[in-house]
């Protein structure tokens, strides 16, 4: 049933660029940052492939370092080839390849579609226990990181690409000192991130946050003998779509370097050999707000289901009034707790949800927004006039 949904989803996509003759196919696919956030922020021209159809990864079948050859794979290859030579693995033979493996790196997407997701979780737990590191990058939904090994009594839950806003300028926090963020150089880094996690393991060790909701973006644990880094970023795919930022090549190259890899001498390190005091770390905000969809790419007339998130991270009763769409919630919010609003409403056009934030004094907080977009099938308008 999955590929009978994904097939329809390419289809209706495929036929809305070919009747509207607007937008590029690009814009249209569910890859991350697809929700087309309104901030830019880029590393420079330096950096980025040119002619990237002639652009050949830097590979090699000796390599340590793997990629899982699923999702966007030859973007993550591309990126990871800026540091070191790196390899492509099928997802049937990790299993049989996973000996002579230190970092796996599942892709952005990678986790989606797999042949068979049971046995590929049991080879990932295989490799974990046995000392291997695994970095993940931000998957489609939150479910898909149900595949990763976790300790006995934990369990992973948050949002992917397709369900959260994607955010880059200023979109994370640092709130846990860790060799892997050792050199960045500031407390409120400029970062992909197109997700979130709304529970982890309970050893994770949560070093950056997203900024808005204070949930976790990025952490570490310990599974057996080796490590898992799992992340909402989508840096292998932003890379090769000139998205990248200083902060991100520091933050990776210190990642190789506390997994033990030498890089090339002509890997971009930005100001990695620079030894800098530590920044300050930042505090969870009092409050936390995200919006949430379950899908960002809808069939004109179906049925999208918004959700808003609070949290409460202070040890006092919070009041927060929520105004959407012509329509006002009034969530008490208890210490230390949580809450969410539902929000389900048929969908004929391209648009965002802007979702506003007031406390009990009608004093403004927050405004946020999620984007989504509205496909027609052939043969039917692109207007509301249609409905």
């Amino acid at each position: 049933m999955p590929y009978v949904i994904n097939f329809i989803r390419v289809i209706l996509i495929l036929a809305a660029v070919l009747s509207t003759g607007s937008g590029s196919f690009a814009s249209l696919i569910d890859n991350p940052g697809g929700d087309q956030p309104d901030e830019s922020f880029v590393l420079g021209d330096a950096l980025y492939p040119r002619n990237i159809e002639n652009v050949k990864p830097n590979t090699d079948a000796r390599s340590k370092v793997a990629v899982l050859d699923n999702g966007y794979s030859r973007e993550s290859v591309l990126f990871w080839g800026l540091y070191l030579p790196v390899r492509f693995v099928k997802e049937e033979d990790f299993l049989s390849q996973h000996s002579s493996i230190s970092l796996f790196v599942i892709p952005s997407g990678g986790l989606s579609y797999l042949k068979d997701p049971g046995a590929f979780k049991l080879s990932l737990d295989k490799f974990v226990k046995n000392g291997g590191t695994l970095f993940v990058f931000s998957q489609r939904f939150g479910r898909d990181f149900a595949l990763l090994p976790v300790p006995d009594g934990d369990s992973i839950s948050g949002y992917g690409w397709l369900e959260d806003q994607s955010s880059l300028a200023y979109s994370s926090i640092l709130t846990l000192l860790h060799p892997v963020v050792s050199r960045l150089d500031t407390s409120r880094p400029h970062i992909n991130i197109d997700g979130v996690f709304t529970v982890v393991p309970r050893r994770c060790k949560s070093v950056l946050r997203n900024s808005i909701s204070g949930q976790t973006v990025m952490c570490i644990y310990k599974e057996g003998w080796g490590n898992v880094i799992m992340s909402t970023l989508f840096t292998d795919w932003a890379y090769i779509h000139s998205n990248i930022t200083r902060d991100e090549v520091r933050l990776f190259s210190r990642i190789l370097r506390w997994t033990g890899f030498p890089l090339l001498s002509t890997a971009p390190e930005g100001l990695e050999t620079k030894q800098t005091a530590s920044v300050p770390l930042i505090e969870l905000p009092s409050l936390g707000f995200s919006i949430q969809s379950d899908d960002e790419i809808y069939t004109a007339g179906s049925t999208a289901t918004f959700t808003i998130n609070l949290w409460n991270n202070d040890d006092k009763k919070k009041v927060i009034n929520v105004y959407y769409d012509g329509n006002g919630n009034k969530v008490n919010l208890l210490p230390r707790g949580s809450a969410q609003v539902k929000y389900s409403v048929p969908v004929y056009s391209t648009r965002r949800l802007w979702v506003y934030f007031f406390n009990e004094e009608e004093v403004f907080l927050q405004t946020l927004k999620k984007g989504y977009m509205v496909v027609y099938p052939p043969g039917e308008g692109n207007n509301e006039a249609n409905r």
